[in-house]
C-alpha cells in the first residue's frame, strides 16, 4: 500500500505543527503492512505492541503502538523526486505519451530553479509541480502542462525563451513567453519591484483577458497554485506574511479578483474549469 492510501484510509485527524511538520494520525484494525518505500525499523520496533518504519524518500516515519498509527510528515524537507513519481503517475493516467519527456521538463525546471525558494522557504520546485498537477486535472494537453513546469523559468532563472523553444518547441515556448513578463517590464523592476508591481499587475491583467483559454488556464493554475499556498502561509504565520509581498493586501486583493474577471471576460473564457472554480472559492476565502 502506498503511504498516502493508508493515511487517506485511516487517518481521521491531522495537525499541522509549523516548520514543515505535519502529523497524521489514526487507528487500524489489522496490522499495518510495510508501505511502498518505506523500510522497517526493526531495532526500534517492539512486536506486536510497537512497530516503526522510515522512508528517506518521503521524508516521513510511521508508527504503528497497539492499533493506532502516527504518520510524521516533513514537508519541508521532501524530496521532489517522489513528487515527480506521482505526478508521472497522474500524468500516465490521463495521457498517452511518452513519460520521458515529462521527466526531463522537470530534471530541467528542478536544476535551474535550485537555488530558489519560496517566500515561505520551501523549495521553488514546488510550485512549478503544483501548477502541472492542476493542468493534469484540466487533461491539458501536453505541451500546456510542460509549460506549466516551465512558466516561472524566464523570469526567476538564466533560461531565455530561445532555449526552451529549442528545448520543447515551439508551443511550449509560446505558452510560457505569453505568462512571462516581457523584458522591458523585467528590467525595470531589477532595481525596485515594489515601484512597479502595479504596473507590471495591470500588464498581466490586461494580457491574460486578452489571451486563448489555453493560456487562461496556465495562468489560473499559477494563481490557483499561488493562493493555496498563501492561505496556508497567512493560517500558520499570521497576517505579518503579507509583510513579504511587493504590495500590501489590500493591493493583492485587487490582483487576485482582476485576474478572476480576466479568466472570464470574453468567448475564451475559462468559468467552466475546475481550476477557474478552484480559484475563485480561494479568493473568496482569503479576502
Amino acid at each position: 500500500m502506498k503511504i498516502r492510501e493508508l493515511i487517506i484510509q485511516n487517518c481521521d485527524n491531522t495537525e499541522n505543527k509549523g516548520n514543515g511538520l505535519i502529523i497524521h494520525t489514526g487507528n487500524v484494525s489489522e496490522p499495518v503492512e510495510t508501505p511502498e518505500l518505506f523500510s522497517y525499523l526493526d531495532f526500534l520496533s517492539e512486536e506486536p505492541s510497537r512497530r516503526i518504519w522510515n522512508s528517506d524518500d518521503y521524508r516521513m516515519i510511521l508508527t504503528e503502538i497497539d492499533g493506532k498509527i502516527t504518520v510524521y510528515e516533513h514537508v519541508r524537507l521532501a524530496n521532489y523526486r517522489i513528487q515527480l513519481l506521482d505526478l508521472q503517475e497522474e500524468y500516465g493516467e490521463k495521457q498517452e505519451s511518452d513519460l520521458n519527456e515529462l521527466a526531463d521538463v522537470f530534471a530541467f525546471v528542478s536544476y535551474e530553479h535550485r537555488n530558489n525558494t519560496r517566500k515561505s522557504g520551501v523549495p521553488y520546485i514546488s510550485h512549478p509541480m503544483d501548477v502541472a498537477s492542476i493542468l493534469i486535472k484540466e487533461d491539458a494537453p501536453s505541451e500546456l502542462i510542460f509549460a506549466g513546469l516551465l512558466h516561472d523559468i524566464v523570469e526567476d532563472t538564466d533560461v531565455d525563451l530561445v532555449t526552451i523553444r529549442r528545448r520543447y518547441g515551439p508551443a511550449v515556448g509560446d505558452y510560457v513567453e505569453a505568462v512571462t513578463e516581457p523584458a522591458e517590464l523585467r528590467q525595470a523592476a531589477e532595481g525596485d519591484k515594489a515601484q512597479t508591481w502595479k504596473e507590471r499587475k495591470q500588464y498581466t491583467i490586461k494580457r491574460i483577458g486578452r489571451a486563448s483559454s489555453e493560456i487562461r488556464l496556465l495562468a489560473c493554475a499559477d494563481k490557483l497554485a499561488n493562493i493555496r499556498d498563501l492561505i496556508s502561509d497567512i493560517k500558520q504565520d499570521g497576517d505579518d506574511f503579507w509583510s513579504k509581498f511587493n504590495a500590501p493586501k489590500d493591493e493583492q486583493e485587487w490582483y487576485y479578483r482582476s485576474m478572476l474577471e480576466a479568466f472570464t471576460t470574453g468567448p475564451q473564457n475559462i468559468a467552466d474549469t475546475r481550476a477557474y472554480r478552484d480559484y475563485k472559492d480561494c479568493v473568496d476565502e482569503l479576502f
